[in-house]
Parts: structure tokens; sequence; C-alpha cells
């Protein structure tokens, strides 16, 4: 009896001990998802839903931009919330400036296209260029490959192209610098392996040239999260935008045209003949007309007595004009900001 116990308890130190190294070993693999090591690739998702930006029914397929959508009221302010700007210049870069402009019109196939070419990407480097005194070395513009914009851009609008862009400015950029992350396309939700805690996760949506792959947000935090630098704005035009948030930190304002769970518009689907790129509704206040044309410029923040200068617009009067401008059409189009940077970033 005595020697059946010994073997039972030799049995159970065994059991215990291999229970042990399992046990260890997810942790241990636990502890690796979450520095990141899984999450730079395409990662498993379930029921994954894609939510297409797309035309009001009212504008119809016309081409062009809406003339005048019905509802329409400049002078009407959409909500009661404060302002995101608050009329007092933040600090001011003191570094180089990074980045990754991403517009997708054209995904593979023909069921998820947007518009004849991508406009709001094309603006947002026009901006970042003429406006903000970004090097166009230290940009990369990801559009689509048809009609061929590669002649002008760093390639198509991947999501290795973009996960490549996003490594090559870590590992150039460092404390005081500043980075953009601009995305204009469909959003998509689905419950994703991003190691998060959210029961559904919210993405990006992209492609690898032939299907579609998805940028989650827990995915997008991650590949963030060991920047030098805290100086960050994100701009998502994209359905579900609101859920893309999970990359706020100290230092970054997130610009996103939707909540959680809204649609995006189209604004222009452009016009081939007349080679104008189609737009989105947030974009097209918030870049377009926002900072190029200078509307958003209240605040004078370079204290040269003029308003209404596109280099003066900082990233919150921006948004609060776009916030401001999109018509009562698009009540389903609600902006939401998460500003953690102190006072206003200007570019």
């Amino acid at each position: 009896m005595k020697g059946k116990f010994s073997v039972l308890i030799v049995v159970t130190v065994i059991v215990g001990l291999v229970f042990s190294l399992i046990g260890t070993a997810l942790v241990s693999q636990a502890a690796s998802v979450k520095r990141g090591r899984n999450l730079y690739k395409p990662i498993p998702a379930i029921d994954v839903k894609v939510v297409k930006k797309t035309l009001h029914p009212v504008i119809g397929e016309a081409k062009g931009k809406p003339e005048t959508p019905p509802g329409q009221d400049k002078e009407k302010k959409n909500g009661t919330e404060e302002p995101a700007a608050t009329g007092i210049l933040g600090e001011e870069v003191t570094g180089n400036r990074y980045a990754i402009v991403i517009g997708i019109c054209d995904y593979p196939g023909e069921k998820y296209d947007i518009c004849w070419s991508d406009g709001d990407s094309l603006n947002m480097y026009n901006a970042l260029t003429t406006l903000y005194g970004y090097d166009p070395a230290n940009i990369y513009l990801l559009r689509d490959t048809n009609p061929d914009h590669l002649d002008i851009t760093d390639g198509a609008a991947t999501y290795n192209n973009i996960l490549n862009a996003v490594n090559i400015i870590k590992g150039k950029e460092v404390a005081g610098d500043e980075v953009v992350f601009f995305f204009s396309g469909h959003g998509a939700d689905g419950i994703a392996q991003d190691n998060d805690s959210e029961s559904r996760d919210e993405a990006i949506v992209v492609h690898n040239g032939a299907t579609l792959e998805y940028i989650w947000d827990g995915q997008l935090k991650e590949w963030f999260s060991d920047f030098d630098t805290s100086r960050i704005v994100f701009v998502f035009d994209s359905c579900l935008a609101g859920g893309m948030n999970d990359v706020k930190a100290d230092g970054r304002v997130i610009s996103m045209a939707t909540s959680e769970n809204q649609v995006a518009y189209v604004y222009s689907k452009g016009d081939e003949e007349k080679g104008e790129p189609g737009e989105g509704v947030f974009s097209h206040y918030f870049v377009k007309e926002g900072m190029l044309d200078g509307l958003a410029d209240v605040y004078n923040h370079d204290d040269d007595t003029t308003l209404g200068e596109s280099a003066d617009v900082v990233v919150e009067e921006a948004f609060d004009y776009a916030k401001k401008i999109i018509p009562d059409i698009y009540k389903r189009q609600k902006p939401k900001i998460s500003d953690y940077f102190e006072n206003d970033l200007l570019l």
C-alpha cells in the first residue's frame, strides 16, 4: 500500500510540474502577444462586417460634388459640445515631421469601390507639404493603383506597405518629432484577436492587392505603442471611425469622422472626364475647406492679426470646422475627437 501511495505522490508531482510548465508557457505566450509579436501580420477575426463609406441616397450617383445638399446651413452648429480648439497655441514641434497618408477608393473587385479616384489623401499630402512644411521625403503616400497614382506615391495602400511605413518611421523618429497617420477608406467591425478587452473590435479596411485586409484598433495601438515621440496625430475618415480610439495616449490627437457605430459618407465620387478625384465628407471639410482653403482659421495663433490663413489652422480648428459645417443631411455622421495634447496643435 505504501508503495502505491509513493507512486501516486510521484505521479502527482509530475502532473503538477507538467501543468506548471504549461501554465508558464501560456503566460509567456500571452506576454509575447501583449508585446505585439503576433500583431504585425493580419490577425484572425470572425464575424467581420465591412461598413462601406457611401453616398447619401438623396444625393444619388451624380458626378461631382453636391451643389447644395438639402438641409445645409453653414451657420448652424451640430450639437452643443465645446469646441476642441482653445485659441492657445500649444508647444510647437522641435524635431522632424513624418506622415503616413493613406487613401483608398479602389478596393479589389468592384463591390467595395468608393469613387473614381481618391482625393482625400492627395489633399492631406498637399496640406502637409504646402502649408505645414513637411518634407515630401518624410511622407509615405499610399493610394490606389487604378487609376495609376504610383508615379507620385510610395506604393499601393496595402497592409504590408502601411506596416512597412510605420516601421520605417518608428526607426527614425525620436522624442520631439511629429507623426501624422491619415486614413480615408472603409471601416469594419468584428471579433478579432487583437488583445484588447472589447467584445467587438473596429478596423480600417485595406487590402493585399487581391483581397481585403484589416488593421484592427488594438493592433494599430500596438504598432504605435513604442514610438519615442508623444506628438502623434491620427485622422480616420471611415465608417465606425470612433472605434479607432484605442490609439489614444498623452500628447496625441485623434480626429474621427464618425462615432463608433456610424456611417461615413462620400462627398463626391469625382469626375473621370475632368480628372477630379472623389472625396469623403469629413475629409472635404477637415482638409480641403478647413486647412487648404483656410476656412477653419478662427484663432490668431501666429499673432499677425490676420484670420482665414491656411498655414495657421490647427488640428482642433479643422475638426471644429468639419463638425460644425457638415450639412444636416448627414445626420448619421457625427465627428468625434480625442485630444490629449495641451492646448492647440499646429502641424
